[in-house]
């Protein structure tokens, strides 16, 4: 017989057995939490194609941080080839010096 969620927290809450409790919730089907709900509509997966396929190839950003008295201003660029290690070494031991 299958136990309602009520009866299943009743027995993990009083220390139920282990055995006892997978035995309860056995019947839950926990691969089925991740179905998906819907499929995207057609008209908004073409736009998604779209919009990647005319997007740049590398991703670009530039941010200002301020480290003690002195604001830095950082741009990176990435285009998915560089592993993170070179690019924080880059960034770190960059020759062409900080814009302040």
């Amino acid at each position: 017989m299958n136990k309602t969620v009520e009866e299943i927290n009743k027995m993990i809450m009083e220390d139920a057995p282990m055995e006892e409790i997978n035995d309860a919730i056995g019947y839950i089907d926990i691969y089925s939490c991740f179905d998906p709900i819907f499929e995207p509509p057609i008209d908004f997966l073409e736009e998604c194609r779209k919009h990647w396929e005319t997007a740049q190839s590398s991703f670009r950003k530039t941010i200002e941080r301020k480290i003690g008295n002195t604001w830095y201003v950082i741009e990176t660029e990435c285009d998915g080839n560089e592993p993170l290690a070179d690019k924080v070494k880059r960034l770190i031991f960059s020759d062409k010096g900080v814009i302040c």
